[in-house]
């Protein structure tokens, strides 16, 4: 990886670059864009787009769009807001000087941490958490109830911050029959590999089927990007419920 980011840095002082802009600065900034871009600006998803040979005023001004709130989305919006002009500048040269089609590489183990759960099912659910939150969807007949331990619910009823051991678990129902479980958990450490643009302090996310086993092939990246819109809440989308 290392002689692959030398001889990249090598090839990209040859390339052309947006005026004002770093295409070198780009490739160190594009850590965190590569746990859902990946390293080559190919998406690892069908859903994500590609960026590699993109033209840079365009990416430039996507990224300007989703920070200003012109060009609405859960997980870019919150992702570009924390960018300078020069970051997106920086970001769009990189990605455009990529081949289209080039050569597969590898995502920097920072970005791959942050695609990767750290919580497993709690054993103790849902025996010692509190239901403090139920949404009902009479249409579909879903209903999604929200759980919390005790140490995040004592937490947030005394007005604090929640603090590591704090565990917020989501039931999914469908006609009665859960269909799925998701879960967010908070441990000493286990957010310090993952860049900064994408990390929420130590939590970490899970998503879980009916039998309780965690989906090891889902992209936590995205569940970090989305919940960096709620930093003031602990990351907690419901934390106001909570409170309650």
């Amino acid at each position: 990886m290392t002689r692959w980011l030398l001889g990249c840095v090598a090839a990209l002082t040859m390339a052309t670059a947006w005026p004002g802009s770093s295409v070198v600065d780009g490739m160190n900034a594009s850590v965190p864009c590569q746990a859902c871009h990946g390293a080559d600006g190919i998406g690892i998803s069908a859903e994500i787009p590609n960026l590699a040979g993109q033209k840079a005023a365009y990416l430039q001004a996507q990224l300007q769009a989703f920070k200003s709130g012109d060009r609405k989305h859960d997980m870019m919006g919150p992702i570009a807001k924390q960018l300078s002009d020069a970051d997106a500048a920086n970001l769009a040269a990189y990605w455009n000087s990529l081949a289209v089609g080039g050569a597969p590489k590898e995502a920097v183990a920072a970005a791959v941490a942050a695609r990767r759960p750290q919580m497993t099912f709690p054993t103790d659910f849902p025996a010692s958490f509190v239901n403090y939150y139920t949404q009902e969807d009479a249409g579909t007949k879903s209903v999604t109830r929200f759980y919390a331990n005790a140490t995040a619910l004592q937490a947030a009823r005394a007005g604090k911050p929640l603090p590591n051991g704090s565990i917020i678990m989501v039931e999914g129902t469908t006609a009665g029959a859960t269909t799925y479980y998701s879960g967010m958990e908070l441990r000493e450490g286990w957010g310090q590999n993952v860049p900064e643009l994408l990390r929420n302090g130590d939590w970490s996310y899970a998503l879980f089927n009916a039998q309780k086993v965690r989906g090891e092939k889902n992209n936590y990246a995205m569940c970090l990007a989305c919940h960096k819109s709620v930093a003031s809440d602990s990351f907690v989308f419901t934390l106001s419920k909570l409170r309650e």
